[in-house]
């Protein structure tokens, strides 16, 4: 089932989590979002609203179709005394089949929070897991099946772990080991640094594993790929990663208490962005298609892809994995890109941006394109401030995502039943993506 009660997750988590076995917060939470979920971590020493606004009627708990409607209440977040992350919700609804946004949380009792949404994209054949079921390949099944979705996935289980085994190493490196069980202050760059580092070596794990059923003749594994969005509170900063076109945003207070404004921890890396385009055309001179637009919100690396950075999509990367001209259609060994091909094109190495927390910036919004394609900035941050000061921080995701779905049947005027009603796949996908938010406030 997609929806868990809390004590299964809670015993889930410990399976696949050892590691953080029996703290306050059973050590660590992990969660995807395979469907819908929604989590909410509440400090047992905060009460009360977290922005001084009066509750407004607009923003009472959105009345949502049931799916929405399952909580996943969590122990105390107490044990995260360094850090100012003492809440969270989430939430995830699926437009594609199966969904391609994952997206994972965990807190670990020495205060840090680590919160990462993954976008995946690209589709892999079917036909190819069944004849890799006669090579007796397990890799080659599991990617084969996969697609984008199995890309996000690998992502989910590995990129925290990964952050978390480099920035061990940086804290324990030289003169910044820890003295006395504190932490001695690490350089914002240095700390960059590391989650970048973090991100290369997912990256090169997931080249080493679909790297055998590319050469088995499934060339669709070199077309799938996944963006990457993690963000890192450590003490009193956010530090936020970014690969591709999922963003962060923090909302804080205006001049007065009753105002919040957004402000962008993040930049979009897809080929519709003026940087990111004369960026490829410095890189690559000659190249006239580096990057092709049908129309200006509609432009692609090589005519292939949008993000400019990504898990994956190795064609665009490696040119080993670039196939052969297509003969009779037959496409089994990757996609081809004639002369000039002079990769890499892209790159899973993110853009990372560290802020210190001030006193007025209240939570953190990190949300797929999916969110994006529907809501500007200025309209999320009002959407979670709602929630918030009706005191119903867990509903924050649930009701930006419910905002996408009144906003995307507006658009194709449908109503909102009828757009829930609509079966996951190309239908639902027609009018809106796959669509991931997790929000961290912080006291």
């Amino acid at each position: 089932m997609r929806l868990f009660a809390a004590r299964n997750l809670a015993r889930l988590t410990s399976r696949q989590s050892p590691k953080y076995r029996g703290s306050t917060l059973r050590q660590a939470l992990l969660l995807s979002g395979l469907g819908l979920s929604v989590l909410a971590l509440a400090n047992a020493d905060v009460s009360g609203a977290h922005l001084e606004a009066q509750c407004d009627a607009r923003y009472a708990p959105p009345e949502v179709d049931g799916a929405f409607s399952v909580p996943l209440e969590r122990e105390e977040f107490a044990s995260i005394a360094k850090s100012r992350a003492t809440r969270l919700s989430s939430a995830s609804y699926k437009a594609n089949f199966p969904i391609e946004d994952k997206y994972a949380v965990e807190a670990t009792d020495s205060g840090d929070v680590f919160a990462a949404v993954l976008d995946g994209h690209g589709t892999a054949s079917v036909l190819g897991a069944f004849l890799c079921m006669f090579r007796s390949s397990l890799i080659v099944l599991r990617w084969q099946l996969a697609g984008g979705w199995q890309v996000s996935e690998y992502a989910r289980k590995t990129l925290i772990g990964n952050v978390q085994k480099e920035l061990s190493y940086l804290y324990k490196s030289g003169t910044n080991e820890p003295a006395h069980g504190d932490e001695k202050t690490v350089p914002d760059g240095r700390v960059a640094a590391a989650i970048q580092r973090a991100f290369g070596r997912t990256d090169r794990d997931l080249l080493a594993e679909v790297a055998s059923a590319f050469k088995l003749g499934f060339g669709a594994v070199a077309r799938c790929g996944s963006c990457a969005c993690l963000a890192y509170v450590h003490e009193g900063t956010v530090h936020v990663a970014n690969a591709g076109d999922i963003r962060a945003v923090l909302g804080k207070l205006g001049k007065d208490a009753d105002t919040i404004v957004a402000e962008p921890l993040s930049s979009d890396q897809n080929a519709m962005v003026k940087f990111e385009q004369e960026k490829l055309t410095k890189e690559h001179p000659g190249e006239a298609n580096v990057f092709t637009c049908r129309h200006p919100d509609s432009c692609y690396v090589k005519g292939a892809l949008q993000p400019t950075r990504a898990f994956g999509d190795f064609s665009l990367k490696h040119p080993e994995f670039n196939g052969p001209p297509y003969v009779n259609g037959d496409r089994s060994a990757g996609r081809h890109f004639s002369a000039p091909y002079t990769p890499p094109y892209i790159t899973a190495t993110p853009e990372v941006k560290s802020h210190k927390l001030e006193e007025g910036d209240k939570f953190l919004i990190i949300g797929s394109d999916g969110l994006w394609d529907y809501l500007s900035n200025e309209e999320a941050v009002e959407v979670v401030k709602g929630q918030a000061s009706c005191g119903n921080h867990d509903l924050a995701g649930r009701a930006l995502v419910e905002r996408v779905l009144q906003k995307a049947a507006k658009r194709y005027g449908m109503t909102y039943q009828e757009l829930l009603s609509l079966p996951p796949g190309s239908h639902r996908r027609r009018r809106h993506d796959d669509t991931t938010v997790v929000v961290l406030f912080f006291d």
